[in-house]
């Protein structure tokens, strides 16, 4: 009954098993007290022998064409095996007798009376439910940190792309203010500091993904604290009657600085020339 259950490519029906196959097969069926072995039924061995067999795909692992590891030759190979002490040696069955002899004598359970999960004598095998609740628990650990790790990265490549559209975004609204401001006339340490004044405020409205400097932070909250807004609108172009120069009035570049505020010259020309705007008008 357990003859015809060996597979053809083990040995042809009809023909004599190999004796380390059939003395395995024998110590199954009939047990072997001196090596721990415990006496299972026919249906039984047979079962065994299908799970080792087809479960572990002896049939492909035993082909010519298989490799096993990077040493593999048609002929065969000559890299150890793969062992539960050698896990990465190569699972490529060299001889199929052999190592079918052997897949059916190992045992899965500590318990020798197990059987597949079953003890022999009745009732589910308590070893194995906890084996195979500890094998769950470490997949889904495994798949969550591997969704973790995914997620991370994912967050990492956002925050990555993020800043450098952010960084390309300030470039290039300092760039357009300061030729806007070109374009009205003005230069030198005047054009530095409304430049400096429109780009705090553009930064405090899109703020840095990746958050700004501390001590870089702190500074610029420092040194502006002190100044009054552009205006109470969008800080994107100074209207006609901001700080922005007027296109013919004179500048005093000399007197400013990059963190002062406007000098006593500027402020008295700029009051004599909104008294002559009224004076023209009214007039």
């Amino acid at each position: 009954m357990v003859r015809a259950a060996i597979p053809a490519a083990v040995a042809r029906p009809g023909t004599a098993l190999y004796p380390g196959l059939h003395r395995a097969i024998d110590d199954l069926l009939t047990g072997n007290e001196c090596a721990g072995i415990p006496r299972r039924s026919p249906e039984q061995v047979i079962a065994r022998v299908n799970r080792r067999w087809y479960g572990e795909h002896a049939d492909t692992r035993s082909g010519a064409d298989y490799r096993g590891c990077d040493r593999c030759t048609t002929p065969g190979c000559e890299a150890p095996r793969r062992t539960p002490e050698n896990p990465e040696g190569c699972d490529r069955i060299i001889n199929r007798n052999s190592w079918l002899a052997a897949a059916i004598l190992q045992q899965d359970c500590p318990d020798p009376g197990c059987e597949d999960g079953v003890i022999m004598s009745g009732g589910d095998c308590r070893a194995c439910r906890v084996r195979a609740q500890e094998r769950r628990a470490a997949a889904r650990a495994a798949a969550e940190a591997e969704e973790r790790l995914r997620a991370e990265a994912a967050a990492r490549e956002a925050t990555a792309a993020s800043v450098a559209g952010r960084a390309e975004a300030e470039a290039s609204e300092e760039f357009r203010f300061r030729m806007l401001l070109g374009r009205r006339g003005t230069y030198g340490a005047m054009l530095d500091h409304q430049v400096e004044r429109h780009m705090t405020a553009w930064r405090e409205r899109h703020p840095d993904p990746a958050g700004p400097p501390l001590a870089l932070d702190a500074a610029r909250r420092g040194r502006f604290t002190d100044e009054e807004p552009d205006h109470d609108g969008p800080a994107d172009e100074p209207g006609p009657e901001e700080d922005g120069p007027e296109e013919d009035g004179p500048e005093e570049a000399g007197s400013w600085g990059p963190a002062s505020s406007p000098s006593a010259e500027y402020q008295a020309w700029r009051e004599q020339r909104a008294q002559a705007r009224l004076a023209s008008l009214g007039g």
